[in-house]
């Protein structure tokens, strides 16, 4: 049986099309220092998930620091890391640093992230939870896959979110959906 374009949008379930609400609309930049959005998380979500592309011409660390009121925060950034390839499997962490390292780039291939942050507009710490297909300075034909579990333990209520990377400047795009809490 053939459906027509009508049917199947009304299959689709009512759910599905307003579980992520987007906050911050693709933004691009190009040859940034650094790239905030200030006035996203809010009280009408509690989760939000950030997506970021991007692209270094040179090895360097892509870095993400939490802001309130228009000023980025410097300090409780903790990060676990797990790293792997088609031959290793690494781990590192990182305790008490300005910011969270997401991964680092060998300059030659774009970075993407998938951040689920949750809480950040409580005065509690801020959990991060990242997946990212991520290109270190060490590979030069592939790339490794990342998890990284991360916090900002301050209890502050962030309303914004800044990336950047160590030296340098980059290129890219990034976007900001708020989980939906209702159906």
């Amino acid at each position: 049986m053939a459906y027509t374009s009508s049917q199947i949008v009304q299959a689709v379930p009512t759910g599905i099309n307003s579980a992520l609400v987007c906050v911050k609309a693709e933004t691009a930049f190009t040859s940034a220092t650094s790239v905030t959005a200030d006035g996203v998380f809010t009280s009408s979500y509690t989760n939000y998930l950030v997506k970021i592309i991007f692209n270094t011409s040179t090895a360097n660390d892509g870095l993400m620091k939490f802001r309130v009121s228009g000023v980025a925060t410097s300090t409780n950034y903790n990060r676990q890391r797990l790293v792997f390839n088609s031959t290793s499997v690494t781990t590192d962490q990182l305790n008490s640093q300005t910011s969270i390292n997401l991964g680092s780039t060998n300059g030659a291939f774009e970075q993407s992230f998938d951040l689920n942050i949750y809480n950040p507009q409580i005065a509690t710490a801020t959990n991060i939870f990242s997946l990212n297909q991520n290109n270190f300075a060490n590979y030069t034909t592939g790339n490794a896959g990342v998890i990284i579990s991360a916090n900002q333990s301050a209890s502050t209520a962030f309303d914004g979110i800044e990336f950047s990377v160590a030296t340098g400047t980059f290129t890219g795009k990034y976007a900001i959906y708020g989980y939906s809490k209702t159906v």
